[in-house]
């Protein structure tokens, strides 16, 4: 047990380190730093546009009315956000290292060479979206009709933290696939367009795709459980099949990214 907690402790210095260096590296082009934040609000802005059209002619998205999918859009770009700040700097990268060559660099680190590749940079310019973002939804809560208990917000924090893990982990195995396809550069794509039906509310979907959003093509799990939890409070069933679609996906980066790296053909080669 020692041992576990001595490594998390190790790891979470090795990020912080990854961190501070990230952020160093930001600072550098400020103009960069600023354009980030502007891009991130620009594009919050195009989905709040969107869904002001839809709701000028419909009251409500089945059980989701207006003020609930407010709370769901911020949910989803908290996501995007976290998102950005963690790994959209690493797994978009992955290709580019493999067909390089420059994976080698992060195998020859004396650390978790997948751990190494998902975190090495951080884009430090999302934590004040971060911040904007968790206050405009704090506010949305209290002035909520809804009766969005203390209790609901605990269980959504746990189910929102199983929706990023399961984007991460998507976003990783599809990039996983250069290991197989040498030059998987559509990837980055793919992942895009799999990513649209977690930004839009799980009650527009019925029939087929709706079951598909919860089993195989877990999408609706990424934000709109975390929302459903946090407005209706936490269901057995939903959380349940996160938890299990969360472990199924853990499993699958750490199994896709040994069996790849026995496919590398590395620039020594």
């Amino acid at each position: 047990m020692k041992d576990l907690v001595d490594n998390i402790n190790k790891y979470i210095k090795i990020w912080v380190a990854l961190f501070s260096n990230s952020l160093t590296r930001d600072m550098e082009f400020k103009s960069n730093f600023i354009g980030g934040i502007i891009v991130d609000f620009v594009y919050y802005g195009m989905h709040l546009f969107f869904f002001s059209i839809i709701f000028s002619y419909v009251d409500s998205l089945l059980e989701f009315t207006k003020d609930d999918v407010i709370i769901f859009l911020v949910i989803t770009f908290l996501t995007d956000t976290f998102y950005m700040l963690f790994f959209s700097g690493n797994l978009m990268k992955i290709n580019q290292l493999i067909v390089k060559g420059d994976l080698d660099f992060f195998l020859l680190r004396p650390i978790n060479s997948q751990f190494l590749i998902s975190f090495r940079y951080v884009k430090s310019y999302t934590l004040l979206s971060v911040l904007i973002l968790g206050f405009l939804l704090l506010k949305l809560i209290f002035e909520s009709t809804r009766d969005i208990t203390f209790y609901n917000f605990i269980f959504f924090n746990f189910s929102f933290l199983m929706g990023l893990i399961i984007w991460a982990s998507i976003d990783f195995c599809i990039s996983c696939l250069s290991f197989w396809f040498k030059n998987f550069s559509t990837g980055g794509w793919l992942s895009h367009q799999l990513l649209k039906f977690s930004q839009r509310p799980d009650t527009i979907y019925t029939g087929w795709l709706r079951k598909s959003l919860f089993t195989f093509l877990p999408m609706a799990f990424i934000t709109s459980v975390p929302t459903r939890t946090l407005l209706y409070g936490p269901s057995k069933n939903y959380l349940l099949g996160q938890i299990l679609i969360t472990l199924f996906f853990l499993f699958l980066t750490r199994l896709m990214w040994k069996k790849g790296l026995e496919k590398y053909e590395s620039a020594s080669s």
